[in-house]
């Protein structure tokens, strides 16, 4: 019998079998349809999947998550039903590290990813602290806006403000209360990448991520601040394209042609 799609998940058409899976986690205050426009841009092989967090579009009415373990608890039980092709998961800010639990996960249940991407967020045990989902709502808006570097946003319109501020201020409390740790190190390629100008982490922070995973291959920047990606979109997923070629290939299809 089939089971339900998960609320966790969004999946988008797919016009043939994917050779592999493209799962990503949005930032704070993000949500699935972040990704939308990535489906189009991505080689028809690839499966594009976006994580879609409670208390935001059709999941609005749900309760806000309690912790980011147990999102990534959530996810990882999502994702066990898709490891029959190699997944890659690409976290941002937020996303980055629940990616990471994930990640750890699926490696502990012995289907791990076959890479992990994090994007504009220091290593796990390298969080900084901050408490502004203690302070006032203002102060969180405020901090909205300077991440996206006063993008319009959702949250600009009072009603949708109302509707979307206390999802934002629990993602927020999710990420300010996280604290990684180094004991638990994945044995899989992780990648890293960042803006050459975000203030949300420094290259001391991003080169930490070493000091989880047993193989950091590659350090990409691009230009931009916290949300570089959506100045650098075109040029981002020429790079993700790049560390997902080859993935579930058959071997005969990865060998170079005879003269």
């Amino acid at each position: 019998m089939r089971k339900a799609p998960s609320a966790w998940l969004r999946r988008y058409p797919q016009p043939q079998p994917p050779r592999c899976r493209l799962v990503c986690l949005p930032h704070a205050g993000g949500s699935a349809s972040f990704f939308n426009d990535w489906r189009n841009l991505l080689p028809t092989d690839i499966e594009l999947i976006a994580v879609q967090y409670p208390g935001r579009e059709e999941r609005l009415s749900e309760t806000w998550p309690g912790s980011l373990e147990w999102m990534a608890g959530n996810i990882t039980r999502a994702l066990s039903d898709l490891v029959e092709r190699p997944l890659v998961l690409f976290g941002h800010s937020l996303g980055a590290a629940l990616a990471y639990e994930v990640a750890a996960r699926l490696q502990q249940q012995g289907s791990a990813p076959q890479r992990l991407i994090v994007s504009a967020h220091p290593a796990p045990h390298r969080q900084r602290h901050s408490e502004l989902h203690l302070g006032s709502d203002e102060a969180l808006l405020a901090d909205v806006r300077r991440l996206s570097d006063g993008a319009p946003s959702l949250l600009d319109d009072p009603t949708l403000r109302e509707l979307y501020l206390p999802a934002l201020r629990n993602d927020y409390r999710l990420i300010e209360c996280y604290r990684g740790t180094v004991g638990r190190a994945l044995d899989l390629p992780l990648s890293v990448c960042l803006g050459s100008q975000d203030s949300e982490v420094d290259a001391d922070e991003a080169y930490a991520w070493a000091e989880v995973s047993a193989q950091v291959t590659d350090f990409q920047t691009f230009p931009g601040g916290h949300f570089y990606l959506r100045q650098q979109q075109a040029e981002v997923l020429r790079h993700l394209t790049r560390l997902l070629a080859g993935l579930g290939e058959q071997p005969w299809q990865c060998w170079p042609s005879t003269p």
